[in-house]
């Protein structure tokens, strides 16, 4: 089963190319990658973080680690294309 992926932020490469960075979460453990028009995964790795709170904390420890794990994604694909964007 495909784990469904929400948009999260879009950004836009030196080269013109756009990217949205989706994020979608497996268990407790949450991914996020960079993803072109046609939904696939142009950033060479997905970000992941484990997140094991199993009350009402979940939802606000979820939101800041899918920011985080996005601010890392668009670093990368922003400052080194060459080695993190695969077309």
């Amino acid at each position: 089963m495909t784990p469904h992926r929400v948009p999260h932020k879009p950004i836009t490469l030196a080269s013109g190319g756009d990217v949205v960075i989706e994020y979608w979460a497996e268990g407790t453990r949450i991914y996020v990658a960079g993803f072109d028009a046609s939904g696939k995964r142009v950033s060479a790795v997905s970000y992941s973080a484990e997140v094991d709170i199993a009350d009402e904390f979940y939802g606000t420890i979820k939101d800041s680690v899918i920011d985080h794990l996005t601010k890392a994604v668009e670093y990368d694909l922003l400052t080194n294309p060459h080695m993190h964007y695969r077309p």
